[in-house]
């Protein structure tokens, strides 16, 4: 049933086998495939062990034949991990002319093979896909709801003629809602990365963004894309009516500051001056943001003015994020800065903005926690100190009290690091990290990240010609684009035609000072949790199996009405009637997160509280769960409900399943865990 746990005898065989089949194809004359080994790699590429199929994969593309690629892309039809889907895009990469070429001649045919064509038009160079895409698109209408990867194959790989249909189909109302968006993406992106633009008239994308009867999804990536092609129709008009009206949703409003940010020109800088000096708060502080990255001496005034007027501590972390990356704007805000009177939660912000992501503006600092009141720490850390607070730490600190300051939000620790694989990946891995280092190594890493920066996780700081300064680990790089994590775990893509320069940062992601303002009894409680981390215990997740995130929903009555409950299964984990929570380092989410993170939903009566999670299976058979909750919570699978509390069996295909925990919200659990012999999500 687990094709991974193979017997290790079992799997030497096979990949003995595997190996003679692959060596006795070395020898192969005027490139004619040795059409007699076929057979054996054939069986091999549906073998139970993935590594088995990865190995069969490779020794495919040895052999340039249409036959070898038609074997390779067979692979799909059984379960896919992240090594096996990289070794098929090697593969149809080597193979990829005589599987174009068999295409072309009509002898290898795409019907009841969607996913194959999809697979492999993506992995083959955008110029090789272009080649067949026109060719398959021919005969193929574009759904109205955007069924198959056309649209974004189209972004990818379309020439001007593709692209012109997309444009049009979505300008002419040919998609529903979740495709029209989807088509501007793939327009925006085949622009960005590709400079590529459908043949004909393009000016119409003014029309499409000032429409105020579109969708408001919609018209923000039209924005985005007329941003993208800048000059192409009167645009920014109604982009300057979306900005400067306090009715449009924020969302869109920001999004309509960034398309004229991107697109410049005197017009652009004189309305968002206008707009700086005459709208509400939020529209002159988005303005002067957006003007900062066109003219920053004349957006400083109105950055002063916003940073005054700032006092909620996380939408002051989003504005500084929004402004420091613009250069010099560090320096420029810091001279013109009153010697008084910026709220404390605004010079906080700053404070702890201006040291993230490998960016240290120790003038800002300064100056910022001048005019907030605040003491900066300019003092260093001795190895005299930093024993001290280990010293105590280990005779003070409370694990259990030091696992909720980690996951308070203002820190965002589970925003930057995973504990057994759950959290975010801008920073190393926490799992084991308190039985393999010792305290004082732990204090010292969080009061001076910047000491020992662990090998993989040193920052690339980027620039861009738009005068953009990017930091953050590399996720992925392709011959067009650059993808970033960045301090906050957002990934960040930069079009590499657009890079002025790009460099390695010699400084962490994490900021200093990140404990400046949190109580010294908080900051011992912190290091003692982590200490315990890998530890056999309550701090131990080594242990797979276990759900380390849910999403939480609450059931109304309303949702009870002509089935509309369906939503529960069918809406995407990431709807915001979703809320995400990780659990406790033991896999176990107490009964007051649970109703913290649940409790902003509830506006009417509710009859239930869902849990969410997934489940991905290997191989189809009997999979086991472990539900700790309380009697009434039920156990449901697809739709199925399987058990309650306990130990429950069920039947599941390949593949991935949703699991949801039904329960009662006036019999709440004191605490929630689900433990699988499949994988369950972790993130």
């Amino acid at each position: 049933m687990f094709p991974s746990r193979l017997h290790p005898l079992v799997a030497s065989v096979r990949l003995t086998a595997l190996a003679l089949a692959f060596l006795v194809q070395l020898p192969v004359a005027h490139g004619q495939a040795p059409v007699n080994r076929l057979p054996q790699l054939a069986m091999l590429i549906r073998d139970p062990s993935p590594k088995v199929r990865l190995e069969a994969l490779r020794a495919l593309a040895r052999i340039p034949s249409v036959e070898s690629a038609t074997l390779a892309l067979t692979v799909l039809d059984l379960p896919m991990d992240s090594t096996l889907d990289y070794g098929l895009w090697l593969t149809i990469n080597d193979l990829a002319e005589p599987w174009l070429a068999a295409f072309e001649s009509g002898s290898w045919k795409p019907d009841g093979r969607e996913n194959q064509l999809e697979f492999a038009l993506k992995a083959v160079k955008p110029a090789q896909a272009s080649r067949v895409l026109g060719k398959v698109l021919r005969d193929r209408p574009l759904d109205r709801n955007g069924s198959g990867p056309w649209i974004e194959l189209i972004g990818q790989a379309g020439g001007g003629p593709e692209l012109a249909r997309l444009f049009q189909q979505t300008l002419s109302g040919g998609f529903g809602e979740s495709a029209a968006v989807r088509a501007l993406k793939s327009l925006t992106e085949a622009s960005r990365l590709r400079k590529a633009m459908p043949d004909g008239d393009r000016s119409d994308i003014g029309r499409f963004i000032g429409d105020d009867r579109l969708p408001a999804t919609i018209r923000a990536e039209a924005l985005r894309l007329g941003a993208q092609w800048k000059t192409e129709g009167n645009w920014t008009q109604p982009a300057f009516s979306l900005a400067g009206n306090a009715t449009t949703p924020p969302g869109l409003r920001e999004t309509a500051f960034n398309s004229l940010r991107a697109v410049g020109g005197k017009p652009v800088v004189d309305g968002l001056a206008e707009l700086m000096t005459s709208a509400t708060p939020a529209i002159q502080s988005s303005a002067s943001v957006a003007l900062a990255g066109l003219d920053l001496g004349k957006a400083v005034p109105g950055l002063i003015t916003a940073i005054q007027g700032a006092t909620d501590e996380p939408a002051a972390v989003e504005f500084w994020r929004a402004v420091l990356p613009v250069k010099g704007a560090g320096k420029a805000i810091a001279t013109a800065l009153p010697a008084t009177g910026i709220p404390p939660a605004a010079a906080r912000a700053g404070m702890r903005v201006a040291r993230e992501g490998g960016r240290n503006e120790m003038e800002l600092v300064i100056a910022l926690a001048k005019s907030g009141g605040l003491a900066a720490d300019a003092q260093a850390f001795t190895g005299q100190l930093i024993q001290e607070i280990a010293s105590k730490a280990a005779l003070h600190g409370n694990p259990a009290r030091g696992q909720l300051v980690f996951r308070r939000a203002d820190l965002a620790c589970i925003t930057c690091h995973a504990i057994g694989g759950a959290g975010g990946k801008v920073g190393p891995d926490m799992t084991s990290i308190g039985a393999s280092a010792p305290m004082d190594y732990l204090v010292e890493s969080v009061l001076l990240p910047n000491v020992k920066i662990k090998e993989g996780f040193n920052g690339i700081a980027v620039s861009t010609r738009d005068g953009q300064e990017y930091n953050g680990v590399l996720v992925r790089e392709s011959p067009t684009e650059l993808v970033l994590r960045d301090a906050a775990n957002h990934e960040v893509s930069i079009a590499k035609n657009s890079i002025e320069s790009r460099q390695q940062s010699a400084v962490s992601l994490m900021p200093a000072g990140l404990l400046d303002n949190l109580p010294e009894a908080d900051q011992l409680d912190l290091y003692a949790f982590m200490s315990q981390l890998g530890k056999p215990g309550d701090y131990d997740a080594s242990r797979g199996g276990a759900a380390r995130k849910w999403w939480l929903a609450n059931v109304m009555h309303t949702d009870m009405q002509d089935g509309q409950g369906d939503w529960i299964w069918k809406k995407p984990l990431e709807d915001k009637r979703w809320t995400g929570i990780h659990t406790f380092v033991n896999g176990s989410l107490p009964r007051e997160q649970m109703n913290e993170a649940s409790k902003a939903q509830v506006w009417i009566s509710r009859i239930a509280l869902c849990a969410a999670t997934e489940v991905t299976v290997v191989a189809a058979g009997p999979i086991q769960f472990e539900l700790t909750a309380n009697p009434s919570a039920e156990l449901w699978v697809d739709g199925k409900k399987i058990g309650n509390e306990g130990t429950s069996r069920t039947e599941l295909t390949a593949g991935t399943h949703r699991v949801i925990v039904r329960l009662d919200p006036k019999a709440m659990p004191p605490t929630l865990s689900l433990r699988s012999s499949a994988s369950l999500s972790l993130n």
